[in-house]
């Protein structure tokens, strides 16, 4: 969704808490939650058996479990915005960099600490990765135990990454064209990608659980007017730092 000038966005807004209230709720109703609870375990034992293969793939989702790769990812959504930010017209920049503060900033609020500490209480939903309860399960530890790869968590719901990712990916359809939308979505679906071949995530510890509040946050935080003044607070900063001939500062 391309957008500069409007500051109510009500259809988006709308859409955000209905989708929310559809997915959360199909996770809670009985005879849906058990649609969700055979797809988190079809799911789990189709990537996870991937691991049967042995090396190199083994070490190759071990690595992608890392600290390291977890900076990489982060470097490449960073990456991403800034070609967005730097492919457009020379004069937009200024206010797509104000574009990239407020997503970082909703990142920010996203960590522990933050949002997410309340939502977690909130939601009270406490349950263990599936590598810690189905079987069989390949465990990265046990197979390349030279890498600290993570393969589980006793707290899995919500994906902590999974909130990351959403964010972004919210962002980016938010700011830019349905173009870069598509593109965000399938980079977003490798990131979360790793995890659940490890058996660290469910599926619905990101569809459900990270997507609810990412997509209370995208509806409370950009199709609200809080977005619109927050960009013309940036635009006005990085208009005295920027070359002016980077964008101007928007008119009251």
């Amino acid at each position: 969704m391309q957008q500069t000038q409007r500051i109510w966005y009500p259809l988006p807004f709308f859409l955000c808490h209905l989708f929310a209230l559809l997915i959360y709720g199909s996770w809670l109703f009985e005879p849906t939650r058990a649609l969700w609870n055979t797809l988190d375990s079809e799911l789990f034992f189709l990537l996870n058996g991937l691991l049967a293969n042995g090396d190199p793939w083994s070490t190759f989702w071990a690595a992608a479990n890392t600290k390291t790769a977890d900076i990489v990812t982060g470097l490449v959504m960073i990456l991403f915005f800034f070609i967005f930010i730097f492919t457009g017209p020379k004069t937009l920049r200024i206010e797509r960099l104000s574009m990239f503060g407020i997503m970082s900033g909703m990142i920010l609020l996203s960590q522990d600490g933050g949002l997410v500490d309340l939502y977690s209480r909130i939601i009270a939903v406490v349950r263990p990765s599936p590598s810690l309860v189905l079987e069989p399960v390949y465990r990265l530890s046990e197979l390349v135990p030279h890498i600290k790869a993570k393969d589980a968590a006793y707290s899995s719901f919500p994906g902590d990454h999974g909130i990351v990712t959403m964010i972004w990916v919210g962002c980016i359809w938010f700011f830019a064209s349905w173009r870069w939308g598509v593109a965000a979505t399938l980079i977003g679906a490798l990131i979360l990608l790793p995890r659940m071949v490890a058996g660290a995530h469910w599926l619905s510890d990101n569809l459900v659980g990270s997507s609810l509040l990412a997509l209370l946050m995208v509806a409370w935080i950009l199709c609200t007017p809080l977005t619109h003044y927050l960009q013309r607070l940036g635009v006005w900063i990085l208009g005295f730092i920027l070359p002016r001939s980077w964008g101007t500062t928007q008119q009251a």
